[in-house]
């Protein structure tokens, strides 16, 4: 993010399992113009595990971050930090959007598998119950939302990628929510497309997602790149074919 002639960068880190040693790092560091990185903990948890970092689209000054207790803000580029009203405690926050339109509308994927909104700039969130997806692969780790993204002609619709339990959409601003992956599951019946590392079944390289992105060129175009390459919906997540890549 370019500031007063100056590019402010974020990094977050963050342990991958319980298990990870402690001398691993984690945090939140920043970096200014040619400056050196520097750790960032005014008002973060200690041991701070960063996983997600969104800044404001109208205001460089404000930086949210998503940790391993929930939601944290901060007004002067990440120099101090505030916990913000979030109703659980202890939550791992994966992912953080804003509404493409209104700032003040933001969502926040969490694990185990569920989905946050606020509408007041950050200071509150509610838990959207209906965020839910079926349970089709066992990983020793709770599935996590690890990313979303949002249609910028149709900001109410909205897509999350699960590590590791596929896509799910909603088009109604979070109150209801639909599968989006059954069509990922039949192409996970291809042998090229089977894979599994931490569980018994060979649709999990299919569902263990990573990244998901809307095209603002085409409504409706949807891409989710899972452990296994590159997938294309043109119908808003109904069909999927592989990109091969």
């Amino acid at each position: 993010m370019a500031t007063n002639g100056r590019t402010y960068v974020y990094a977050g880190a963050a342990q991958w399992t319980k298990d990870t040693p402690k001398g691993m790092q984690t945090g939140l560091y920043r970096s200014v113009g040619d400056d050196p990185w520097e750790p960032l903990t005014g008002g973060l948890p200690e041991r701070g595990e960063i996983r997600a970092i969104a800044v404001h689209p109208e205001d460089a000054n404000v930086v949210f971050v998503g940790t391993q207790d929930g939601p944290y803000r901060s007004t002067d580029r990440g120099t101090h930090w505030e916990r913000l009203g979030f109703p659980d405690q202890g939550k791992v926050v994966w992912s953080l959007l804003f509404h493409p339109r209104d700032p003040k509308i933001m969502y926040l994927g969490a694990a185990p598998t569920s989905v946050y909104k606020s509408e007041d700039g950050g200071n509150t969130w509610r838990r959207l119950t209906n965020a839910k997806q079926p349970e089709r692969v066992a990983m020793g780790f709770a599935t996590r939302v690890i990313r979303m993204a949002a249609d910028p002609s149709h900001p109410d619709e909205v897509y999350a990628a699960i590590e590791v339990g596929g896509v799910m959409r909603t088009l109604d601003g979070g109150e209801s929510w639909s599968d989006c992956s059954a069509d990922l599951l039949k192409l996970a019946e291809r042998a090229h497309l089977k894979s599994k590392i931490g569980s018994d079944t060979e649709i999990e390289g299919m569902m263990d997602g990573h990244s998901i992105a809307v095209s603002a060129a085409r409504p409706g175009a949807v891409f989710v790149a899972v452990r296994m390459g590159l997938f294309r919906s043109d119908d808003r997540g109904g069909s999927w074919k592989d990109m091969e890549v």
